[in-house]
């Protein structure tokens, strides 16, 4: 099977994006030493842990680059959370965006779509089942 492995967060300003990560979701941070570019590696959840999808963080390559990219579309990530509510405090406390408050899917669970402080969407789900 094909499956998500990695995910890459991209930020103007990275620092602030750690901070902004670390404070709504807890994730560690741990910057790649032998990356040519500010990279630094994102961990969710224990990399032995079934499912465990962990990622990266890197610096925006740039006016030119992100004028070229602007009209890619990207994948949205859902991170699962135990209170939407809390969340989304959070969330607006660490300068980051609710775009679409909290909804009721009938049994998948409570949904709301954000932006991180560099501009990202992703969404939040307090599922009804287990992901």
């Amino acid at each position: 099977m094909n499956k998500v492995t990695h995910f890459e967060i991209v930020a103007t300003d990275p620092l602030r994006a750690i901070d902004f990560y670390t404070k709504v979701f807890g994730w560690e941070f741990k910057k790649w030493e032998e990356s040519e570019t500010d990279y630094w590696m994102v961990i969710t959840t224990p990399q032995n842990t079934p499912g465990a999808i962990n990622g990266g963080l890197r610096k925006e390559m740039g006016t030119d680059i992100k004028e070229k990219t602007k009209s890619v579309n990207g994948f949205v990530n859902i991170v699962a959370v135990e209170s939407v509510t809390d969340i989304l405090e959070k969330i607006k406390a660490n300068g980051g965006e609710i775009m679409q408050p909290a909804m009721d899917i009938p049994k998948v669970g409570q949904l709301a779509y954000c932006l991180d402080t560099e501009g990202n969407m992703f969404g939040i789900i307090k599922p009804e089942m287990e992901m």
